[in-house]
């Protein structure tokens, strides 16, 4: 099996069992699970106001503009300072700008009323309304596409930045802007979406790193010959 398969299937396989996952997360299981998590922080004073205190820095860390910006910087540095730092900040600025573009036409083609707006399952189709574009939830997708980027460089710290990423799912549902659901569809976006850039930036950024010192070769070799 050729590695171009091989990610199709790998990504193949659980796209088929979260769509046919998804009509009982609508219908059954995103209202029980938001009830649970509203009574145990109900019951959890201490708890919920920690996460009330940190929701500034987590809305602050896990907005999309905030990421897209710090890739941006990132990219230029890498580009015009710091070489070092081209490559992941590409990977970075296309990811998430991908992801991001992803997102935002899905949600807002589905049209999902926020939980804020009723804990009942409603998709009104084609809006722009931002009480009704539930599905998926961008923070989370642009989240696991930076814990994507990062495990590759940082395999030992998969763990930590995977559950960096959990932790803007979970903040989104606690918050009330998010289903269970529409988390679990923006982790698989932001995953497959950053997944389809890296394969597709990688044989160009390949090239990229072997021009330079191919032309350094062929100007050694120019000068050979004619001191010869």
């Amino acid at each position: 099996m050729n590695v171009s398969l091989r990610q199709a299937v790998t990504f193949l396989v659980p796209a088929v069992i979260l769509m046919a996952a998804l009509p009982a997360l609508f219908l059954y299981a995103d209202k029980r699970i938001v009830d649970a998590l509203r009574l145990f922080l109900s019951e959890h004073a201490i708890i919920s106001a920690f996460l009330k205190v940190i929701d500034p820095i987590c809305y602050f860390l896990y907005h999309g503009a905030t990421q897209i910006f710090a890739a941006l910087i990132l990219f230029i540095i890498g580009k015009y300072f710091y070489r070092p730092l081209y490559i992941p900040g590409r990977k970075f600025l296309f990811s998430l700008c991908a992801s991001g573009l992803t997102v935002q036409i899905i949600k807002h083609l589905f049209g999902r009323a926020r939980p804020r707006i009723t804990d009942s399952f409603i998709a009104i189709g084609p809006t722009l309304h931002t009480d009704y574009d539930s599905f998926p939830s961008g923070h989370t997708a642009l989240a696991f596409s930076i814990a994507c980027i990062l495990s590759s460089y940082f395999k030992r710290y998969s763990v930590v930045f995977y559950s960096f990423a959990a932790l803007a799912g979970f903040d989104r549902v606690k918050t009330g802007s998010h289903f269970p659901s529409d988390v679990l569809t923006g982790a698989f976006v932001g995953l497959v979406v950053t997944s389809a850039i890296t394969s597709w930036l990688k044989p160009k950024l390949q090239r990229e790193r072997t021009l330079p010192s191919n032309e350094r070769l062929a100007a050694d070799t120019a000068s050979t010959r004619h001191q010869s």
